[in-house]
């Protein structure tokens, strides 16, 4: 914790909003109804067309859960751990090179998982 300092926030928060722009371009290149919602360090992948703005907005149905614990299953065998929401925090040892292979990991996994 000596080393989580105002830097060490302002470095993971980048590598967050990297992952997010990441994961933005490979929904739009899969062509899924997916998004990402999230701030500072932490972000979630939605199986839905749009942000939800609410609670009621982001309830998953039996379908979109089907589906996104699929593609959390398939992260978890590529190496990365998401909780069952698809939601994720970027950490203090990850760097840019985790962050690509996070990308490359849901684009592969969205073409595979998030259509109904």
């Amino acid at each position: 914790m000596e080393m989580f300092d105002r830097g060490a926030v302002e470095r993971v928060n980048r590598l967050a909003a990297r992952a997010i722009a990441g994961i933005e371009n490979a929904i739009e290149a899969a062509g899924v109804s997916a998004c990402v919602t999230g701030g500072g360090s932490m972000f979630r992948v939605h199986l839905k067309e749009r942000p939800p703005r609410n609670y009621r907005e982001a309830f998953a149905g039996t379908d979109e859960v089907e589906r996104r614990n699929a593609l959390v299953d398939y992260l978890l065998e590529r190496g990365f751990i998401m909780i069952n929401t698809c939601s994720a925090t970027i950490s203090t040892p990850m760097g840019e090179d985790e962050i690509d292979a996070l990308i490359d990991a849901l684009a592969s996994g969205l073409e595979r998982h998030a259509m109904p």
